[in-house]
């Protein structure tokens, strides 16, 4: 039996060859999730786009209430519900409100509160920690004025302050096809800043933030125009850095140094994740913090490595790109 299962399941690795049709994140997966072979034909996985393409279901909580894309808006048309406030300038529903321009329809503005709805039932599962109270999300009208109001470039997805996000346009963010993407890195960022404070390194809390957003292989697209000029890969110390420092005064700089040490902290923290103990092991040292413990000796305890050790042994120069020398460049957004 165990030899007609093998068998059977082989091909299936072969057939994906798009970010999509890996394996999920989950709560409970199994890692690693995805073999050498697999990253290297189809890139990282990437959920994030399929609610836009035919056959998207709506998701429901155990108790049946609808969450996520297509919870309140459906073709259009808003889907009332006692716990779903819409006013002329502002969308809520539990602890996210969205504020925005009054001259935005409101199953316009209701689509990202729904993407931030997802993430909020997503992302506490997987790390082991609960929303924080509440977040207010500003949507500016445009790109100048949302370089305005943070001092960021559009490379820059948002810019938090506690409990108060200002977001990259989403009629924007959509454009890019990065929207999916934005909501899942805010929630993740907002809860580790509220739950954990400043105990992670800069690697680990920006590589939690692309990894459970699952931007991994956009990250990887946008270093092809990087590779030209020399090596993407940086050692731990200056992806700390690069992400602990404010954005470089010029634009197309910061843009460049700060998509590398993304990228770099996600490798790393893909690496500790799909290959050293799962979620599980990542639950664990984060409820040792919650219990008091800093991150070194959280991460001696269930690594056996403290925090330089073990970013030392996660260094993407040594570990080098799973996707190997030459990544795949799937494009994510486009339905296999």
């Amino acid at each position: 039996m165990l030899v007609v299962m093998a068998t059977l399941t082989a091909p299936v690795a072969w057939s994906q060859t798009h970010p999509n049709e890996l394996p999920l994140l989950t709560p409970d997966a199994a890692f690693p999730r995805c073999s050498m072979t697999q990253l290297g034909t189809a890139g990282f996985p990437d959920h994030k786009h399929s609610q836009y393409w035919p056959g998207w279901e709506v998701m429901h909580e155990p108790g049946g209430l609808a969450y996520g894309p297509g919870a309140w808006c459906r073709h259009h048309e808003l889907m009332p519900r006692p716990d779903l406030v819409v006013e002329p300038d502002s969308k809520g529903c539990g602890r996210f409100t969205l504020q925005h321009n009054p001259s935005y329809g409101d199953c316009d503005m209701i689509q990202f509160l729904e993407l931030l709805d997802w993430a909020g039932h997503e992302v506490p599962p997987l790390l082991g920690l609960d929303l924080a109270d509440s977040l207010l999300v500003v949507n500016p009208d445009n790109l100048e004025a949302y370089t305005e109001l943070t001092g960021y470039g559009m490379w820059r997805l948002y810019k938090l302050d506690i409990d108060c996000a200002t977001m990259e346009p989403w009629p924007v963010l959509q454009n890019r096809t990065l929207d999916g993407h934005a909501a899942f890195m805010l929630v993740t960022d907002w809860i580790l800043s509220e739950r954990l404070g400043g105990v992670l390194p800069p690697w680990l809390h920006q590589g939690l933030v692309e990894y459970c957003a699952e931007d991994g292989q956009h990250l990887v697209n946008y270093m092809a125009e990087f590779r030209t000029n020399g090596p993407v890969l940086m050692p731990p110390a200056l992806v700390d850095a690069l992400l602990a420092r404010g954005p470089d005064p010029e634009p197309q700089r910061d843009r460049e140094v700060f998509r590398k040490a993304c990228y770099n902290a996600f490798l790393m923290t893909w690496e500790l994740v799909e290959n050293r103990g799962g979620l599980e092991a990542l639950r664990e040292c984060i409820d040792r913090m919650l219990g008091g413990e800093d991150f070194s000796s959280a991460a001696m305890a269930v690594y056996g490595l403290d925090a330089a050790g073990l970013a030392a042994s996660l260094d993407p120069i040594q570990m080098g790109e799973p996707g190997g020398k030459n990544p795949p460049l799937p494009i994510p957004h486009r339905q296999p």
